[in-house]
């Protein structure tokens, strides 16, 4: 038996995540201006910083708070629910790069929250090295991009990047500058024999789940008070059928997500496979959701004034943070497959171990 639940220590940490979140980033911050202003997310940053949350998967004694993957995770799918710059994953991933480096110094800056990470999109997935052409979001101000190949993880610091050009993103709350990067130096790299690629994986699909759980909570609200032949029109089937899709969607991706995380803990034979399986689930969960949610809000949804639009343009980008779609299912085939003997122990106990 898996208790999945979360305990009342965890359930303090998200909320405490949340309700900074609600107050600093709410989602009229996306309202269309007369004129661009840039995104704003990262002035939260060193609250964040304050409040623990880039280190409170490393250890106590690395100048972490001591907390677990599991809990990572619970940030993570907060995030995502309030489209939070997907820079708070990467710095939260760039964390444990630079610890595992051997650079405390780096990753206690991190951890502060004044040194930002930005994520870095491959125009092509690398097998064992990470020079090439990538894609930055939200790099401005940024001192280190994360770097993702089926070699490992790096941060790579900025003097690294070359030829930077900003580029118009198809997320207009995105910044996204071009760059290319021939070496990293300094050389802050981890292996994917150590395993932290499941965990940047699994914050990733954490975003993805929220983001996806975010659209169905539009859609149900928006249900509730929009009326058409004077009653809701969350009373009518197709929407009702639409929501309860919606729902089974979200509640598949976030199992999947914690049971990978809880699989990934206790050091599971099959971790790399569930980490896989989750990220794939919480991609179509995201995209599926986003889309769904701007049907529910009928012709209201398509326009710039709601920010509908922004769950799938957000989910696009973090699709594709750490490979896509397509190329998951092909790593997956590469895992190591969950045994299919009935009689196998679980490996995991629950949330609040």
């Amino acid at each position: 038996m898996i208790d999945m639940e979360i305990s009342s220590e965890q359930r303090q940490i998200v909320d405490s995540v949340q309700n900074l979140l609600a107050d600093a980033l709410p989602y009229d911050r996306f309202v269309p201006r007369p004129t661009p202003v840039p995104n704003a997310d990262r002035a939260v940053f060193t609250q964040f910083g304050e409040l623990g949350v880039f280190g409170l998967g490393l250890a106590e004694a690395s100048g972490g708070v001591g907390y677990s993957l599991v809990e990572e995770v619970l940030v993570a799918r907060e995030c995502g629910r309030f489209l939070v710059s997907p820079a708070v994953v990467a710095t939260m991933i760039g964390v444990h790069v630079a610890h595992f480096a051997g650079d405390r110094s780096h990753a206690e800056a991190m951890m502060r929250g004044g040194t930002p990470v930005a994520p870095a999109l491959a125009f092509a997935p690398a097998a064992t090295h990470f020079a090439g052409k990538y894609h930055l979001a939200d790099a401005e101000g940024a001192e280190w991009a994360l770097l993702w190949s089926e070699g490992g993880l790096a941060l790579a610091h900025r003097d690294s990047w070359h030829g930077a050009q900003n580029m118009d993103s198809i997320d207009s709350t995105l910044t996204l500058t071009r760059v290319a990067v021939k070496d990293i130096m300094p050389p802050l790299r981890v292996p994917a024999a150590n395993g932290l690629w499941r965990r940047a994986q699994l914050l990733v699909s954490a975003y993805l789940t929220g983001l996806a759980e975010a659209a169905l909570d539009d859609s149900v609200g928006y249900a509730k008070v929009r009326e058409q032949f004077q009653q809701p029109i969350g009373a009518f089937q197709a929407v009702k059928h639409r929501c309860a899709d919606m729902l089974t969607r979200a509640s598949v991706a976030w199992n999947s997500t914690i049971f990978a995380a809880l699989t990934d803990q206790a050091e599971g034979p099959d971790a790399d496979f569930q980490a896989i399986a989750a990220k794939i689930l919480a991609s179509d969960a995201a995209f599926r959701n986003a889309a769904v949610n701007i049907q529910n809000h009928g012709a209201y949804g398509f326009t710039g004034e709601h920010h509908a639009h922004l769950f799938v343009k957000r989910a696009h980008f973090l699709d594709r943070f750490g490979g896509d779609a397509t190329y998951q299912k092909r790593r997956m085939l590469a895992a190591n497959a969950p045994s299919s003997d009935a009689e196998r122990s679980s490996p995991v106990d629950g949330l609040a171990g």
